[in-house]
């Protein structure tokens, strides 16, 4: 005996696609809601301000600068006559130092500092300390005239940028101009390693350089897959204190090469910046500071792209599990595998995701819209499970509840989860 609720809705005339134009209707605002959406953080993007503008380079042609700067130029010879000048001028007393020196190897700068330095209470410890200037650290330079430098950096092209590694390899040229004669200067990488290095100019005030590296920076992931990576390229002197050197940014000459790309991202900013680099103390009255150059530039990726590949696949699986809520308690079964599977969908969905990215100790953008999927396909899978708890007398109750509320829900929740 079939029961009273089953007898009258078998014969209750079937619906004309009412449900199928709700769903399609769904469909398309859930779609123009997405690009939107895309559309607006494309436009605003998470860019800081522009203190160095992108630019076309200035043309640079090694092939002329090795020639003008031949060791056989006119240049180089002065260069050479000042340095024997110099030498000729020294004392004859730290001529037979250096003579004594092994390998006939010129003395470090850093040997310099330390002869001036004085020790001032042996129980207190052996490091030597300057009396004079504002620094006492034994590597301060007492006496010598402050240079100040401006750095300038040409960015040529990055290559090879893995984000999960957070490494990328950077081809640049590197300027450094002064106002006066500057000391031994070795700008070397903070955040990374030199792979190759052309001397095109090494003047007294005047320094220029072709270099190849490889740099690490730890990516930021929040507003991924709308994020924007910073690439930083950090070079310091930590020899030379800032009372004998400062660095300056050469905003006019720091600058993208002409037709700069970096594959599959759009080019967001670029900036440069001078920090004031304190280490903490190495040893007794370790005070000086050092000038720490740090270029930045800023890649994010393209929103029509972080669309397709994130957004709608995820938008897919909760579509086709809600469908699943139009189909009658008769049909438990499609009902049930129309939204069961694609929580193994959505699971292997998300872990394609991640399989591309670092492991965070956060929550980025697409791991809340993912939470949503699972929260969405929870309920829906909960809705067909109910059945098996409540009499055949609530079918048409239950049927009508989750088509009706349950389906706003869904929405709500997906909208959380994507503009959170």
């Amino acid at each position: 005996m079939k029961s009273a609720a089953r007898q009258k809705r078998e014969k209750r005339e079937p619906r004309q696609g009412m449900p199928r134009i709700q769903l399609f209707g769904m469909v398309l605002l859930a779609l123009v809601a997405i690009f939107a959406f895309a559309n607006k953080v494309g436009a605003q993007g998470s860019a800081p301000a522009k203190p160095a503008a992108v630019k076309p380079a200035p043309k640079v042609d090694p092939k002329h600068a090795a020639e003008k700067l031949d060791p056989k130029a006119a240049e180089a010879k002065a260069a050479e006559a000042k340095a024997a000048e110099a030498k000729a001028a020294e004392p004859a007393h730290e001529h037979e130092e250096k003579k004594g020196e092994a390998g006939g190897q010129k003395e470090p700068e850093t040997a310099e500092q330390l002869k001036t330095a004085v020790l001032e209470d042996p129980e207190k410890g052996g490091v030597p300390i300057h009396k004079e200037g504002p620094f006492r650290s034994a590597f301060a330079s007492p006496g010598q005239p402050l240079v100040t430098a401006k750095v300038g950096v040409l960015l040529e092209n990055v290559e090879e940028y893995d984000i999960k590694k957070g490494s990328f390899t950077a081809h640049f040229y590197l300027s450094i101009a002064s106002d006066k004669p500057m000391p031994e200067i070795s700008l070397n990488p903070t955040n990374g390693k030199i792979d190759s290095k052309e001397v095109l100019a090494d003047l007294p005030t005047f320094k220029f350089y072709k270099m190849a590296g490889t740099f690490n920076n730890k990516p930021d992931l929040h507003a991924y897959p709308f994020d924007t990576q910073e690439l930083v390229i950090e070079l310091e002197d930590d020899s030379t204190g800032q009372d004998r050197l400062r660095l300056l940014t050469d905003v006019e000459h720091t600058s993208l090469d002409a037709g700069f790309s970096v594959p599959g991202w759009d080019i967001s900013f670029i900036r440069a910046r001078i920090l004031t680099h304190y280490y903490p103390d190495r040893f007794d009255n370790d005070d000086l500071y050092y000038s720490r150059y740090k270029f930045s530039l800023g890649i994010k990726r393209f929103a029509t792209s972080a669309v397709f590949t994130v957004f709608v696949p995820a938008l897919v699986i909760v579509l086709i599990s809600l469908s699943g809520l139009w189909f009658p308690r008769d049909e438990l079964e499609v009902r049930c595998n129309a939204t069961t599977p694609m929580l193994a969908a959505a699971v292997l969905f998300h872990f394609a995701l991640m399989q591309e990215l670092p492991a965070t100790a956060y929550l980025s953008r697409a791991d809340k819209l993912m939470m949503g999927v699972y929260a969405c396909l929870g309920i829906h899978m909960l809705s067909s499970w109910i059945w098996f708890v409540f009499d055949e007398k609530y079918t048409e109750t239950l049927f009508r509840w989750s088509k009706y509320i349950l389906c706003p829900i869904t929405f709500a929740i997906m909208a959380v989860g994507i503009f959170l």
